[in-house]
């Protein structure tokens, strides 16, 4: 069952790199928005910045990549598992989950829609 602070890695739109990702919405509604943590570079929107010991998965000063933000459904989730092209990994902090839901809302770089989606899902619970 896929639940707010699941992580799993994800490969990039070109299936090269994989990023990981969190879901920081309650399943409630059968859509969960997901935020992508990427490494730090010179360009990345620094709001939400991460360390090693902040997730198991991280060993690099990583970053919230808002622009990559997206909404998904819970079964396109579960089917991404099943077929290895998303891989679990240890759940996100409640502290980490809650960066990511205020930085998405104070991110000038989410898709417009998805913080329109975020709200609604929000208020499923």
């Amino acid at each position: 069952m896929i639940t707010c602070g699941n992580t799993f890695l994800i490969e990039d739109e070109d299936g090269y790199n994989c990023h990981l990702c969190v879901v920081i919405t309650p399943p409630d509604c059968g859509e969960v928005v997901i935020v992508t943590i990427t490494t730090e570079r010179a360009k990345s929107e620094t709001l939400v910045r991460l360390n090693k010991g902040d997730h198991p998965f991280l060993e690099h000063p990583s970053v919230i990549s808002y622009l990559y933000s997206k909404v998904t459904t819970v079964e396109e989730i579960e089917t991404a598992v099943k077929n290895g092209t998303a891989i679990p990994r240890a759940d996100a902090s409640p502290k980490l989950v809650q960066r990511a839901q205020s930085g998405l809302i104070e991110s000038d770089r989410v898709p417009r829609w998805v913080k329109l989606r975020y709200r609604e899902i929000m208020k499923c619970e």
